[in-house]
């Protein structure tokens, strides 16, 4: 459920308002605190296969012009201080990791939550107005309404419950805890499509009944139809848990609920400033940043998985390492051609990827060596130059793309740098496919330039514990990495989770449009 309040801030004893917002689950305590604790970073990253959109934004002249750097320099520190990742509990070397609980993933009839946002112009004031509408909050003082924040100012704090009744001590608990936070000069907002979370494909068959998230995949459903001639919409109905889903239906999925996730949260006034992708993650981040039309997307992914499938499948692996990037190249070196760096993820973690002999070549040598190992449940040598012989095919198949200016700045985790929609021709996607994905470069580059908020769009965070371990290592404790939906959480839940706390460090947020049914 999810309840508001009247949002005349001119009459702080206004009736309080609730309205349900569906799913249920949470901790009602306005910032909420985190959601169950994903996967350790080794299994994280195995699970994402080291191989997502946002607005399909009105199309700008194409350019050919590279990308100046875009100011994100301005910006106050907030206080979220990453928490250390724990490495210390990893997973057994060659495991595959564990199938999720339908049921627990998708939030199947969760109800929604009352969700009450609360602002004022000072923490006295804040503390006032939280006791007032606390008074209020009982069985027989509310009635149905919309979701509105209650007051304006800086300093915010919102409250969640799965009944009305709850709410009271609910607003109470965040002020009693020091949950409430003084927003300042907000950080900039980015936008993570992340290479894995197929394993959770689910959670878009929970979102279907959201507006923005299933007029979005209505889109993409036509799109990748156009190209494949199955349904997106249809798979996830289908969708088991259980059952492995093929490279070349899996992707298009993926691509799919990414680019909804992203647009839900555009739709509710959460609009990134910058965008950046890992591997196969890269297609919805392209359209997310407006230099691809989403039909485009989707004809890319389609075709990129598609030609995997039929030429790459069952021809190699990839596995995550706890191990500097340096020392992974000299393995790579020393393997005569079976191993590759496919992507440097954090400092000290790598995936390797390779042909199956050479792979497991060096889960020996690694074991031996005390240096943990997880195989993901990829199935060709990704991010390697053992797929350079159907780079060919692939420009062949996408032929010209239609590319346009960015309409949000877009980071390359190709290039290690800007890039516009110009330079992203089937070229680009060769090199993608062929070259290691440099997330962590990435991530240490842009926050060292100004304080971020990090979203994972992903079904589930996969990368959020390599990002994590890369702003550790920077001792930035002004940005943080956060997560759009976790398997263990009703996907609505992690959606409204995200909106709380980006409101309270200072975003704005159309409570209205949260509440939309």
């Amino acid at each position: 459920m999810s309840l508001t309040v009247g949002n005349d801030d001119r009459s702080p004893g206004s009736l309080l308002r609730p309205v349900r917002t569906r799913s249920g689950g949470g901790d009602g305590t306005g910032v909420p605190a985190p959601p169950p604790r994903p996967e350790k970073p080794l299994r994280a990253a195995a699970e994402a296969g080291a191989t997502h959109s946002g607005p399909d934004l009105t199309p700008t002249a194409e350019t050919g012009a590279t990308p100046s750097e875009p100011d994100l320099a301005s910006g106050a520190e907030t206080g979220a201080t990453p928490s250390e990742p724990d490495l210390a509990s990893g997973a057994e070397t060659g495991a595959t990791p564990s199938e999720p609980d339908l049921a627990s993933a998708t939030g199947a009839g969760a109800p929604r939550r009352f969700i009450l946002p609360v602002a004022a112009e000072t923490g006295e004031a804040l503390r006032r107005a939280v006791h007032d509408l606390a008074g209020q909050a009982h069985p027989g003082g509310v009635r149905p309404g919309r979701i509105a924040a209650h007051g304006t100012g800086t300093h915010r704090v919102v409250a969640t419950a799965d009944r009305p009744d709850r709410l009271r001590d609910e607003l109470l608990a965040r002020l009693d805890h020091g949950t409430a936070r003084r927003t300042g000069e907000r950080p900039a907002l980015a936008f993570l499509f992340s290479g894995g979370g197929p394993q959770w494909i689910g959670t878009g068959r929970a979102l279907l009944a959201e507006p923005a998230f299933r007029a979005t995949l209505d889109e993409c459903d036509r799109a990748v139809r156009a190209v494949t001639g199955w349904s997106v919409v249809e798979t996830l109905l289908a969708d088991d848990g259980r059952t492995l889903v093929p490279t070349d239906v899996l992707q298009p999925v993926l691509f799919s609920v990414q680019t909804a996730l992203a647009r839900t949260l555009h739709a509710w006034g959460l609009r990134s400033d910058l965008v950046l992708g890992a591997s196969i993650g890269d297609v919805a981040a392209v359209v997310a940043a407006g230099a691809l039309p989403l039909e485009e997307g989707a004809r890319l992914i389609a075709t990129w998985s598609r030609l995997v499938a039929e030429r790459a499948s069952g021809h190699g692996t990839l596995i995550v390492c706890d191990m500097p990037r340096e020392d992974a190249g000299r393995l790579s070196a020393a393997s005569g051609g079976q191993l590759f760096v496919a992507s440097h993820l954090a400092p000290g973690q790598v995936c390797l990827s390779g042909t199956p002999d050479g792979v497991t070549e060096a889960e020996r040598e690694l074991s031996a060596r005390g240096i943990r190992t997880l195989r993901t449940p990829i199935d060709y040598a990704g991010h390697s130059s053992l797929l350079a012989g159907i780079a060919p095919e692939l420009v062949r198949r996408i032929g010209t793309l239609r590319t346009r200016r960015t309409a949000v700045p877009y980071w390359s985790t190709v290039t290690g740098g800007f890039v516009d929609g110009a330079a992203l021709d089937a070229a680009y996607w060769v090199r993608n496919m062929c070259e290691p994905t440099l997330l962590e470069e990435g991530v240490r580059h842009l926050a060292g330039r100004r304080a971020l908020r990090i979203v994972e769009i992903s079904p589930h965070p996969v990368a959020m514990y390599s990002v994590q371990q890369t702003l550790t290592a920077l001792e930035d404790t002004r940005s943080a990495v956060l997560a759009a939906s976790h398997r263990d959480l009703p996907p609505r839940h992690g959606l409204e989770d995200l909106a709380a706390r980006l409101w309270c460090e200072g975003f704005e947020v159309d409570w209205s449009a949260v509440g939309a049914a």
